[in-house]
């Protein structure tokens, strides 16, 4: 397995607190489809708007090729030429709605990743996903979708590879964040630390969306703070994020 690159620590002086770096490049949320004109850029997004519409308006298992044909005003045959599968659909939007969360959540107030600090956008990310209104708009179709490719994966390959590679890309962006921050060598390695965050955070998010009121957000926040903050090299798990 390759080493997870060490970026430059924070604490070894090339962060400034004045001055907040620009949001680094997302891993794996890049576009999939390349060389598309314009034109063609244009309908395939007019069919993704089309099927997220339907999809935040009346849930996944209403989509279907005739809706959205009759939603993007277009034909079959226009259709099929893009997506020819409805299940192709389903990922394209899952990879732009997901895009979509991220980049906002980079925009957002808060400590940013690869400065080295990666504690405090724990601290951070755990309180926002511990809201009462977690997840953001989109969040629920989008675990909505998650769970689809999950429960399809034994008979879908393509599900399977994409779900893959965007855990790989995540937990690669975690352990080089990790990395970065903690100082080495660390109570455990950066990419099996990325892991269990990464696992705590869909673990969450799945009690959350089932039952909101499955323990108590104050409580889950305080007692992922304690039993993180050794694998961070902090000593008072109580330390606020910044």
């Amino acid at each position: 397995m390759d080493e997870v690159p060490r970026q430059p620590n924070a604490r070894e002086g090339t962060h400034k607190a004045d001055s907040e770096p620009p949001c680094p490049q997302i891993p794996g949320l890049s576009d999939p489809v390349e060389g598309l004109s314009e034109v063609a850029q244009a309908r395939r997004e007019q069919i993704l708007d089309a099927a997220e519409t339907i999809i935040a308006g009346h849930g996944i298992q209403e989509l279907s090729l005739k809706k959205i044909e009759d939603l993007a005003h277009m034909s079959r045959g226009q259709l099929t030429y893009y997506f020819p599968e409805k299940e192709q659909i389903l990922l394209a939007v899952y990879d732009r709605m997901l895009r979509r969360m991220i980049h906002e959540a980079m925009r957002s107030d808060g400590p940013k990743p690869m400065t080295g600090r990666a504690w405090e956008c724990l601290q951070h990310g755990l309180k926002k996903h511990l809201e009462p209104d977690w997840p953001p708009p989109g969040g629920k179709e989008l675990l909505s979708l998650l769970f689809t490719f999950l429960a399809q994966m034994g008979h879908r390959e393509d599900y399977r590879k994409r779900l893959s590679q965007w855990y790989s890309e995540w937990r690669s962006f975690i352990a080089a964040d990790v990395a970065g921050s903690v100082p080495q060598p660390g109570a455990v390695p950066p990419r099996v630390l990325a892991a269990l965050i990464q696992g705590l955070f869909h673990g969450l998010d799945v009690q959350l969306m089932m039952d909101p009121d499955a323990f108590d957000r104050d409580e889950m926040f305080a007692a992922c703070v304690r039993m993180l903050a050794p694998l961070f090299g902090r000593t008072n798990p109580d330390e606020p994020a910044r």
